[in-house]
């Protein structure tokens, strides 16, 4: 049983592609899937995702594009965490996932959750998440919260400069306590959220 909040849709493929979005034709313009910047906020999104035979599968392409970034960091984050999901049975990943941000609500990955839990005003932070993805030409295809991180980090790589900054600069003090509560943890999921929280800070991106 998942925490109140908590649950949501898990949708995405190992492509490097965009899985979650879809763009107004006169906005498509605005993905540039060739910028690295881009490439490293898709990686996050999808090893932030529930790990399945598909993941694991395109694990070997995630470690190609991985090895094609510049910044040494992020190359040591991710391939950190990849190393650990080629080590370990899905099934103890699947375990691990579902305890880590299904069943702790203070892990879990829906952030606007950890800033208003069930009140009344976490709707309309809902709202506004979903108005500023469409006012940059973005229209959500899953069934997920727009508060969902891994879909928050698809709109920072499909999504132009702007709204990309303004969307994780909303909830950057949440993300920074997950990481906390997930280093508290020693959980293998922490140093990915750190390098989020790290990218938030860079005005850059």
């Amino acid at each position: 049983m998942r925490e109140a909040g908590c649950d949501v849709r898990r949708k995405c493929g190992p492509e490097m592609g965009n899985g979650r979005f879809e763009s107004h034709p006169e906005v498509r313009q605005v993905m540039r899937e060739g910028a690295e910047e881009n490439q490293i906020f898709k990686a996050l999104s999808i090893l932030l995702q529930y790990p399945d035979r598909e993941l694991l599968a395109g694990l070997q392409q995630l470690r190609e594009t991985v090895q094609g970034f510049s910044r040494t960091t992020a190359i040591s984050v991710c391939d950190r965490f990849l190393a650990y999901l080629e080590s370990n049975p899905l099934i103890k990943l699947q375990e691990e996932y579902t305890r880590t941000f299904d069943l702790n609500a203070e892990t879990c990955l829906n952030l606007s959750f950890h800033r208003f839990g069930d009140s009344r005003e976490r709707g309309p932070a809902l709202a506004h998440l979903n108005q500023l993805y469409k006012a940059a030409g973005w229209e959500i295809l899953t069934g997920e919260l727009p508060d969902y991180l891994p879909l928050m980090l698809e709109f920072a790589f499909v999504g132009p400069g702007s709204a990309r900054n303004e969307v994780l600069a909303l909830y950057r003090e949440e993300i920074g306590g997950l990481f906390e509560r997930l280093k508290a943890q020693e959980s293998p999921y922490a140093h990915l959220i750190e390098l989020v929280l790290s990218l938030s800070h860079q005005s850059s991106f």
